[in-house]
């Protein structure tokens, strides 16, 4: 049994000191004094002795399904050409930067390619919220959204590549960059970083025809997703929760009686107290967003999870997971003539495990797989196959030579 959760995160030997914007501070888990306590939140979904979780709640569940990704000659097309965008806007600073030594024009030239990209930023955001509305309210098919996010990862990815190369360049040059150039560098990397996602980016590999995706679960409220699949042997997810994110608003971990970074861990043990256990995180501030990252490999998977200053909670995570430690919390079994079903459940949402077994010999049964009438896969010959655990009362259906049978998944 682990032991119970700790109170906080200690930052040891930086109490009192600010680091820059950026800085990276790897945590150890101690004990100090309750201090800035924050609203209890009702974004992250407990699991006991596991992994928390970012997670849509029930009742704002606007849209919920099932969809494969493959090939998509379009979507690739504009990738590519918003691959190519970046790399002139790269090699057009370069050639620019480097034609002149004159720090006011450089300091010019910079600021340029930063309202770029900060323009391209925006406008990738807005794409996000109009894809998540367009889901919600009927208009798009679920492989609509997976594809309009896969678009956005790969191009928020492609603009974060020039960002960083023109820090890279200034940095390494006999120029010295403004601080408040790199403040706006530094921010545009913490904005594009949270447009990407472990799930988009698989995406975008099967709409380039490097890999396919046989199903990808998706679900959207008014304001926010959750894309999940099953890679091999392992679960991913990722959330994205925009009413969570208040970039105006006052930054709560800077106003608390705590040093910043410490305020920040202190809420992320409250919100993940059984990964705090596991592991020691990486935390980071991003720039001056009110962003703050961290990153935990725990024994079975490992987290990244955005805290926003002005909320004080979770509003992306991406989580990866073994689909074997998952813990089961219900199995439902069924039986037709011969055709034997169990199904372990872990969390709405989580990894599910359908088993099919001929049920006079035990041996396993290669079977189709469906939930509400919409074909899941095969499980095989090994007679199993894992999937993403829907919201209560699905229908799933298994169906073999010798027979069909059906559960309804409980609430």
């Amino acid at each position: 049994m682990r032991p119970a959760p700790v109170s906080i995160l200690a930052l040891l030997l930086v109490a009192s000191v600010a680091l820059p914007a950026g800085s990276t501070v790897s945590t150890p888990v101690g004990d100090q004094p309750a201090v800035a306590q924050f609203d209890e939140p009702s974004v992250i979904a407990p699991i006991d002795n596991f992994a928390n979780r970012a997670s849509i709640s029930g009742e704002n569940v606007t849209t919920s399904s099932y969809d494969g990704v493959s090939v998509d000659v379009a979507i690739a097309v504009e990738a590519d050409a918003a691959s190519l965008r970046s790399t002139y806007h790269t090699t057009a600073f370069e050639d620019q930067f480097y034609g002149t030594q004159q720090s006011s024009e450089r300091d010019e030239i910079i600021t340029t390619h930063i309202r770029w990209a900060e323009a391209r930023t925006t406008e990738l955001r807005d794409r996000r919220e109009a894809a998540i509305d367009g889901f919600a309210t009927g208009d798009h098919s679920t492989r609509s959204l997976v594809r309009s996010l896969a678009l956005i990862d790969s191009e928020a990815g492609r603009v974060a590549a020039t960002v960083r190369q023109i820090k890279n360049i200034a940095r390494t040059s006999s120029y010295s960059l403004p601080r408040s150039l790199d403040t706006r560098l530094e921010n545009l990397r913490g904005e594009l970083e949270v447009l990407e996602g472990p799930v988009a980016q698989r995406a975008a590999r099967a709409v380039r025809g490097d890999e396919a995706i046989e199903s990808v679960y998706v679900e959207t409220s008014n304001s926010g997703y959750t894309l999940a699949m099953i890679d091999g042997d392992a679960y991913v997810r990722e959330t994205y929760l925009a009413d969570e994110r208040q970039p105006s608003a006052v930054d709560q971990f800077r106003e608390s009686d705590l040093y910043l970074l410490n305020a920040a861990n202190r809420r992320w043990v409250e919100l993940y107290p059984w990964i705090a256990n596991d592991t020691s995180p990486s935390s980071q501030t991003l720039g001056e967003t009110g962003i703050y990252r961290f990153r935990a490999e725990y024994t079975s998977g490992d987290l990244t999870a955005y805290l926003d200053g002005g909320t004080t909670n979770v509003f992306r995570e991406s989580q990866r997971q073994s689909v074997a430690a998952v813990p089961v919390t219900d199995t439902v079994t069924e039986q037709n003539g011969s055709v034997a079903l169990q199904v372990n459940l872990t969390y709405q949402t989580g990894p599910m495990n359908v088993a099919v077994v001929d049920n006079d010999t035990g041996e396993p049964l290669d079977a189709t797989v469906s939930l509400s009438g919409e074909r899941m896969g095969r499980t095989g010959a090994d007679g199993t196959l894992w999937l993403v655990e829907p919201r209560p009362g699905v229908p799933l259906t298994v169906r073999t030579d010798g027979g069909l049978v059906e559960v309804r998944l409980p609430p």
